[in-house]
């Protein structure tokens, strides 16, 4: 592990690497951003920085012993917590508390990277709050959240937020160009729907099972749009059965209508704008088919069937209105 490998989010680098190697390390810190975004990746490099005994302008230098055992999880003085269940609760924190009031064990920082910190309780947050008003010395807490909203304003205003920003398109090319044996498409395909965030981007390209199953989304809107929706109807049965996967097919369904309209409003856009870039020949026939109007209607309706699952409703009765109106509104059946 060294920054040098982490892509992108030079700032956040510059910023933990300019704390370390002038000794101005704050004793909190948050690490925002959707998940695969790299945070917990940079949480682990840092507190590996934060103890190695390499030059200052080469921490983490990867090779000391400190930098061995931190990368391998048996550093003593790098603490780990995580949801137990679905919160992290007043007993983990009270446990973290009486381990960093004693001395590091060796002449360096304990860092404590809390996973999904906005998990924690009410009472959870209020504890760990009055150990960041009177932090103990040599000590660093690392949050990683998602939203940083659901964290205690005061808890917020004693730590560094670092955002996680996306990673812009040529960035990711390079380095997935470089590391993954991918066609083009595929590549391209991943970076789209990826949205710049490269944990995501990396999981459509080395998890072969989500080509299949963005095929098998295709196929459920295709005969939808074309009117066979006893056939539709039953695909979706097979490969929609959780909110999970409902949210993933309506946030897919989105995206490649949203193509036919880019498409329909500029045929110049394919290299640059459409998310979907592996189906340019299924996009035409459906952009050329169907009107302005028809395509506006169907985003309507996914857009509807999205808050009906957000708002509990029934997945399989939603995903099925949503493929019968579709099929209404299509003004092409085969």
């Amino acid at each position: 592990m060294s920054f040098n490998k982490i892509i992108g989010q030079k700032i956040i680098i510059e910023s933990l690497r300019n704390a370390v190697k002038n000794n101005k390390v704050s004793n909190g810190y948050i690490f925002s951003g959707p998940e695969g975004c790299g945070k917990k990746l940079m949480a682990h490099t840092f507190a590996m920085a934060l103890n190695c005994s390499g030059t200052a302008d080469h921490r983490p230098c990867g090779s000391c012993s400190s930098c061995i055992r931190t990368s391998s999880g048996n550093h003593p003085d790098v603490g780990i917590v995580r949801p137990d269940g679905q919160s992290i609760k007043i007993r983990q924190i009270r446990y973290i508390i009486s381990e960093t009031a004693k001395k590091p064990f060796e002449n360096g920082y304990k860092a404590i990277i809390f996973e999904n910190a906005e998990k924690m309780t009410h009472d959870a947050q209020d504890a760990f709050l009055k150990t960041l008003e009177e932090p103990p010395d040599n000590t660093v807490f690392i949050l990683l959240v998602e939203n940083y909203s659901l964290l205690l304003p005061a808890i917020v205003s004693r730590c560094q937020v670092h955002r996680f920003k996306p990673i812009n398109a040529s960035e990711l090319r390079d380095f997935l160009g470089t590391r993954y044996d991918c066609s083009s498409a595929e590549i391209e395909s991943a970076i789209r729907h990826s949205k710049g965030v490269v944990g995501r981007a990396l999981e459509l390209l080395t998890d072969k099972e989500s080509f299949k199953i963005r095929a098998a989304y295709i196929d459920i809107l295709e005969k939808a749009l074309l009117g066979s929706c006893s056939e539709a109807l039953l695909l979706a049965s097979e490969k929609i059965a959780s909110r999970e996967e409902a949210e993933k097919f309506l946030e897919f369904s989105l995206s490649w209508v949203r193509d036919l309209i880019v498409l329909r409003e500029n045929k110049e856009a394919y290299g640059s704008l459409i998310i979907n870039t592996d189906n340019s020949e299924m996009q035409s026939k459906h952009n050329s088919a169907l009107t302005e109007d028809e395509l506006n209607s169907i985003i309507e309706i996914i857009k509807k069937t999205i808050m009906y699952i957000r708002h509990n409703v029934g997945i399989k009765n939603s995903i099925e209105v949503m493929l019968f109106n579709i099929a209404e509104v299509s003004s092409y059946n085969g």
